[in-house]
């Protein structure tokens, strides 16, 4: 009897085992993935300044000279280079006298103009009424820029001329002064300055 309850219980712990390692066979593994994906996103931004750059032809750079004038009155007396361009000899009656807009400008300009007053060093003066200038963006001949078109030169803040003038662009000028009778001998002088803007916007002072 003994001997049958130590088979049984043998026989028993046998099938104890069976039966957990055939269970353990079943169970499934655990199996850890990564997160889920997503995506996010920002704005970037950049601000981009006007940049404005003109230049001179040599001949303004060098001044606006109207020689010696002996007779008075003198009425609309040409700037010397009004008039005075040649292309191989040939007389083209062309300004030398212009202001180039530089092709690295991001913007259109207008262009302005203002001058001191003209006179001597001995207070002499001639007044800027009698002082014109013309300018033209587009055509540069005998016709244009013209004295009918033209303006007085200011001192007290910039007068705009040729607007809208694209970067690569030229503006033209031509100048003019009469001389009043009786006005008093001597050499006169003055500055004339030239100022670009963004078109649309004030010359200013």
């Amino acid at each position: 009897m003994d001997t049958e309850n130590k088979i049984l219980g043998l026989l028993a712990a046998i099938l104890v085992v069976m039966i957990v390692g055939t269970v353990s066979t079943f169970i499934p593994q655990l199996q850890i993935t990564g997160a889920q994906t997503y995506t996010q996103q920002t704005e970037s931004n950049a601000t981009i300044q006007y940049y404005i750059s003109i230049s001179s032809s040599g001949n303004l750079s060098d001044g606006i000279s109207f020689g010696t004038i002996t007779t008075l009155p003198a009425t609309d007396v040409n700037a010397t280079k009004n008039y005075n361009s040649t292309v191989n000899d040939n007389w083209y009656n062309e300004t030398l006298y212009w202001i180039a807009v530089s092709s690295d400008s991001n913007t259109p300009v207008d262009l302005c103009v203002k001058g001191d007053r003209f006179n001597t060093s001995g207070g002499e003066e001639i007044d800027l009424t009698n002082y014109n200038w013309s300018d033209n963006a587009t055509t540069n001949n005998y016709t244009w820029p013209d004295l009918a078109g033209s303006y007085n030169l200011t001192n007290e803040s910039y007068l705009k001329g040729s607007t809208d003038v694209a970067a690569g662009g030229t503006n033209y000028y031509r100048f003019w002064l009469s001389v009043p009778a009786a006005q008093a001998a001597g050499t006169y002088n003055n500055t004339v300055y030239f100022k670009a803007v963004q078109a649309g916007q004030a010359c200013g002072t």
